[in-house]
């Protein structure tokens, strides 16, 4: 019997999974090297706040917690990066989340004290309750712009017809598994955009909350012009630029897959 395939082919595909992985993150970290270095700027500002925290003791619960949380938004945040700048969105969505999230309740926590003391003695605060007391607060977040958020981290989190692509696998495409497939340039590019979104935030937010700290241990971190306020221009300027060029791509993908559709 003739095999339609070779099995030994399909099997130096398999091995050949880290090379799509390196090879697809190579050209793709060369499109996106603005985001990667923008977004390192962010997380070595509070690199070095968490470090300079680490040297002095909470002053109470609501500095203990914020600490915390501090760490976790970090921590997710920045391992979510290579996923989005790899291309591999939808493993970057549970991580991205879990950052938006902490990062939401990091801001409540730190404005108001009350509701860091029910979170250190174990409460459960879901989304919806941070969303609702964030934007109430004076210095909160529009609730508009949270849900947004929020309904973009929700959309990848269970499996759907729309997040979930047709790969057309027998219908054009042999092979569809690991990194093999072109990127969707398009959806990383608005990836992008919402991760430098929550790094923004993350800076200011815990750069607000400990300004006394680093005015009196770090005076160089705030000084005008200087590395805090050169991060927040570079990120609004690379924001504007990938928020025009995403229009664009968005043109592109609705004609590419107008184009798809009329090949099937």
């Amino acid at each position: 019997m003739t095999l339609p395939f070779s099995p030994e082919e399909a099997d130096t595909l398999f091995e050949q999974f880290p090379v799509f992985a390196a090879k697809r993150s190579q050209e793709l970290s060369k499109i996106f090297r603005p985001y990667i270095e923008i977004t390192d700027k962010y997380a070595r500002l509070v690199s070095r706040l968490t470090y300079l925290l680490g040297h002095i003791e909470p002053a109470n619960t609501q500095d203990k917690v914020v600490r915390d949380l501090t760490a976790d938004v970090f921590d997710f945040l920045y391992e979510s990066r290579d996923l989005i700048a790899g291309g591999k969105l939808i493993f970057a969505y549970p991580l991205a989340r879990r950052a938006y999230e902490s990062l939401s309740l990091l801001n409540l926590c730190l404005l108001e004290e009350n509701w860091a003391d029910k979170w250190q003695k174990g409460k459960e605060i879901p989304n919806g309750v941070v969303r609702k007391h964030l934007s109430e607060h004076p210095m909160g977040e529009p609730l508009e712009d949270l849900k947004k958020l929020y309904n973009f981290f929700c959309t990848a989190t269970h499996p759907n017809r729309g997040m979930i692509g047709e790969r057309r696998l027998g219908e054009g495409n042999k092979y569809v598994l690991g990194m093999i497939g072109i990127p969707d340039i398009h959806s990383i590019a608005e990836y992008c955009i919402i991760h430098i979104e929550l790094w923004h935030w993350f800076m200011l937010s815990v750069t607000f909350f400990y300004t006394d700290k680093l005015l009196s241990h770090d005076p160089t971190y705030l000084i005008p012009n200087g590395i805090y306020d050169q991060t927040i221009k570079e990120g609004n300027l690379l924001k504007k630029w990938l928020v025009e060029s995403f229009s664009q791509l968005e043109k592109e993908q609705v004609e590419i897959k107008a184009q798809q559709d009329r090949m099937s």
